[in-house]
């Protein structure tokens, strides 16, 4: 089942955009300018069949990070950029997973463990800032699951305040965790003992959070724009405002811009893309519609003539 459901939204997905990316406009950006002014790095995204690209921002070329790979369900890049993180599903049994850590530099294993991820689970793990633990997202099986980088389990939080645990979860900079139950936010303590209310929110729909590597800042998708508070959970505020849908926020390493998908465009039962914009982390509302704010940054690598598009995860390293 799990195969099939994946193969399925591979070839829904291939109908829809193939290889070729979706019609877009220029506007009016110079294709890979603008990434010297946001500072040295890499962004990340998933495309299609293309697989993981990356761009280097200091000089806006584009290249491949990692070959399309049908059974890579979910990776992490460490935010000192040495480690590679990959899920992909086990060969050799459908209720287990391959964790594979690369030495980035080398492309020496650093460690490679079975996951029991449970029948027809993906997971999206993601390592802690310290490079010493990974957290792993609930699944219909398990709940948040974190793991030493050999795979022992450390712990095994299924249910919080005697509910079930779904959707994301993300590591602050301190190494504690931030995670959602039903419309609310909760920081753990260090030692992943107690969990404290950060901010109960009122979206009928919401979601894609991320942490400012600064400790700052958290950024959702809420309804169907991206929404920026502080950490505290205080200041709560719209960013992004279309005729669309804005999704998936991504900060930069030094927390003062946030990469998001605009014009979220749905092709079919699987099927779904985004394009690429960058805003600045400031609490200021910006337009994304195509044109209508010249203090967004579509996203053009050098070569290119659009906003690149992606269809999974983002990262900015």
């Amino acid at each position: 089942m799990k195969k099939l459901v994946y193969w399925l939204s591979l070839v829904v997905l291939l109908a829809a955009c193939s290889k070729d990316k979706p019609e877009d406009d220029n506007n009016g950006t110079t294709p890979g300018g603008g990434f010297k002014a946001l500072g040295a790095g890499f962004i990340y995204y998933d495309w299609a069949t293309e697989g993981i690209q990356k761009v280097n921002l200091q000089t806006g070329v584009k290249g491949q990070a990692m070959v399309s790979d049908t059974r890579r369900n979910g990776w992490d890049i460490s935010r000192d950029h040495t480690l590679l993180l990959e899920a992909k599903d086990h060969p050799d049994d459908y209720d287990n997973e391959l964790y594979t850590i690369t030495n980035i530099k080398d492309g020496t294993l650093v460690s490679q463990f079975k996951k029991l991820s449970g029948y027809a689970n993906h997971t999206f793990p993601s390592l802690s800032y310290d490079n010493k633990l990974i957290v792993v997202p609930p699944t219909d099986d398990d709940g948040i699951m974190l793991l030493d980088l050999q795979g022992k389990v450390l712990m095994n939080l299924v249910t919080f305040q005697g509910k079930k645990l779904e959707g994301s979860v993300e590591w602050m900079p301190d190494n504690t965790l931030l995670f959602r139950q039903g419309n609310s936010l909760y920081r753990t303590n260090a030692a992943f003992t107690q969990g404290t209310l950060v901010k109960t929110l009122n979206f009928a729909e919401w979601g894609d959070m991320a942490v400012s590597p600064d400790g700052s800042k958290i950024a959702l998708a809420g309804g169907n724009h991206i929404w920026l508070m502080n950490s505290d959970g205080t200041n709560l505020t719209q960013v992004t405002e279309s005729n669309k849908k804005e999704v998936m926020p991504v900060f930069s390493p030094d927390s003062k811009y946030l990469l998001l998908g605009y014009n979220y465009t749905i092709t079919g039962t699987f099927g779904r893309y985004w394009y690429l914009a960058i805003i600045a982390a400031d609490f200021g509302k910006y337009n994304v519609d195509e044109g209508a704010d010249s203090r967004v940054i579509p996203f053009i690598p050098k070569g290119e003539t659009r906003a690149e598009p992606s269809d999974g995860t983002m990262l900015w390293r």
